[in-house]
């Protein structure tokens, strides 16, 4: 941890050199991007904070680390003597970045705009009254602090077969500019990598489990520009965007040809997802729409095809995690103690036997007894707990499949000889967090519905038990895409998207008892619609994940009729959809895992 204040010390030197007194680092890069290249992970360089979502702050005397609920345990162990205070977002007695900043009201703040969204790059604005206090969104200390810092990806790009993604570049365009006219829009500005990515039908590996590659984009209503590096291209790919209409430039040209944009002409873009050294380049006397989503809501709501192919992935998934538990167990009856680390690595292995699976869709959460509590936990090979028949074990996965989709499950064992064994406390919290998963996946709800009116089901167990968790109940989730996507989502928050058919999103209550154990039960979901009456159209959800529940986790007694029926009709499906892909030794065990209670 000696490293923190070494490189802290850097960059407050060079702060000091150019009169900044606070600067202030996201986690993100030129697309607001929630994963980034390991090229754009400067706040873990600067603090030792590993995790995917957190801002450093730091001034000559102090330095504050802010982050969600979900990574307060990992960020606590992983900031110790490195002088950085972390700041519980969303937390009594801590304030918000932006209330911290108008407490301070520093002189000067140095930012690198070109690494936040244009909204936050106002957010910040706004938190300064000083008359004299001044913002450089120029503010670039990498070269100066950043020492071996790696170059930028270089991953050749793909298209996806109409086959695949349910709908050709052309249909989607025509879409897309539909909507522009609309709002009489001349040009739409994209730097959100998946939302380029669904739109051209193009997909790439710039970032870890994130099929995506770094481009921007521009549409216009006649024509159509991607801007990525050539060596990415080969002539295949470049022919067949050519005839799509879309033409290719360099990556680093998008902000020059932003600049050039035709006077006065309505220029839209998405100000969450667009940064704001591109906002800058805008010229003055255009129009400017700053709440274009739509290529987010378009994208949003799956096809026919990718319903289809995400089902198919999630039998594949089951497959892997059946044989990926058999053996675990088998592991466990044998006397061996595997560690977190290789049960992750084995999981991968795994999930890369079935066809079409590319890499795991985010670092599998592979966590034992304690370790369960923490929400984002990534086991090290160097740290690993070792598993063995006397604990919980929590396992959040999921896979890439390329002809396929995108998973996303998450499963809590009881690793215990016996029964007998398995504490009542953990059996109840089990009981409250999988009535709160089946509560939300037997949901009917009317057209108009947003996921913040749903969320209660999924807690109200929970909350019975005085528990909660911090964490949203429900993401939406992309078809061979990113495993987070919007703008869907269920959780506490206001968000005023209405669910409609064809998203997908996860149903992933859960429950962490720090110094215990965590509990979390995640299935993938697909709203569809159920039926309409005089009162207007009603929604429901299909459950796509195809695995079991532990039940030897399952205590009877705290579930009503209703449920213990859900949970046998559900293992009735799981055993009809896998069976046929395993042996007969395979088969017998799911079936046992699959017995009626």
């Amino acid at each position: 941890m000696s490293l923190i204040p070494e490189r802290l010390s850097r960059l407050r030197l060079y702060m000091k050199t150019f009169d900044i007194e606070l600067c202030i680092v996201p986690t993100s890069d030129y697309h607001q991007s929630e994963y980034v290249a390991d090229y754009f992970k400067y706040r873990a360089y600067l603090s030792g904070f590993t995790g995917s979502a957190g801002t450093l702050a730091v001034t000559q005397d102090e330095a504050k680390l802010w982050t969600d609920s979900r990574y307060f345990l990992q960020a606590e162990q992983q900031l110790q003597g490195s002088g950085i205070d972390l700041m519980k977002m969303r937390t009594p007695g801590f304030p918000t970045l932006h209330e911290w900043i108008a407490e301070q009201q520093p002189k000067s703040i140095g930012i690198d705009a070109e690494v936040f969204s244009v909204s936050e790059v106002n957010e910040i604005k706004n938190c300064i009254t000083w008359s004299h206090g001044r913002i450089d969104c120029a503010f670039k200390s990498y070269d100066a602090v950043w020492k071996h810092r790696p170059a930028l990806p270089q991953s050749p790009v793909f298209l996806l077969d109409e086959s695949i993604s349910g709908e050709s570049t052309q249909s989607k365009l025509t879409r897309i500019r539909k909507e522009m006219a609309q709002t009489g829009s001349q040009s739409y500005l994209l730097c959100a990598l998946d939302e380029i990515a669904w739109a051209f039908n193009l997909r790439g590996s710039d970032i870890a489990y994130n099929p995506v590659a770094l481009c921007y984009a521009m549409i216009g209503l006649d024509e159509c520009r991607l801007y990525i590096d050539a060596d990415k291209v080969n002539q295949e790919t470049a022919d067949k965007l050519a005839q799509d209409g879309i033409s290719i430039s360099g990556y680093q040209d998008f902000a020059k040809d932003v600049q050039k944009l035709p006077l006065y002409n309505k220029v839209c873009f998405d100000a969450s997802k667009i940064n704001g050294l591109v906002f800058e380049m805008i010229p003055q006397a255009c129009e400017k729409s700053d709440n274009a989503k739509i290529i987010s809501r378009l994208k949003a709501i799956k096809n026919s095809t990718e319903l289809e192919g995400t089902r198919r992935a999630m039998i594949k998934d089951g497959i892997c995690f059946v044989r990926f538990w058999k053996h675990l167990e088998e592991s466990l009856e044998r006397g061996e103690q595997p560690g977190e680390y290789e049960l992750a690595e084995t999981l991968a292995a795994e999930r890369l036997k079935q066809s079409s699976c590319v890499s795991e869709s985010f670092d599998a959460i592979v966590a034992y007894g304690a370790n369960g509590a923490i929400v984002h936990y990534s086991p090290q090979a160097d740290t690993q707990a070792r598993v063995a028949p006397d604990n919980i074990l929590l396992i959040d996965h999921g896979g890439q499949y390329r002809f396929d989709g995108t998973t996303d499950m998450t499963r809590t064992l009881a690793l215990y000889k016996n029964k007998e064994d398995i504490p009542q406390a953990y059996l109840k919290d089990y009981a409250a967090v999988l009535k709160g998963n089946i509560a939300l996946a037997l949901a009917e709800f009317p057209e108009g519905t947003r996921g913040c009116q749903l969320d209660v089901l999924a807690r109200q167990f929970l909350w019975k038990q005085a528990c909660n968790y911090g964490h949203g109940t429900g993401h939406g989730i992309g078809h061979f895409l990113n495993v987070h996507e919007g703008p869907q989502s269920i959780r506490m928050e206001e968000n005023p998207v209405n669910l409609e058919p064809g998203m997908i999103l996860s149903n992933e209550p859960g429950l962490y008892k720090s110094g215990a154990y965590g509990i979390r039960l995640e299935t993938m979901i697909a709203v569809e619609e159920r039926q309409q009456s005089d009162f207007g159209r009603f929604f429901a959800f299909e459950t796509l994940t195809i695995c079991p529940w532990d039940i030897r986790s399952i205590a009877p007694e705290y579930y009503t009729e209703e449920e213990i029926n859900y949970i046998n009709q559900y293992h009735q499906t799981v055993y009809q959809k896998l069976a046929p892909y395993l042996n007969e030794e395979e088969k017998l065990w799911l079936q046992e895992k699959t017995k009626q209670l």
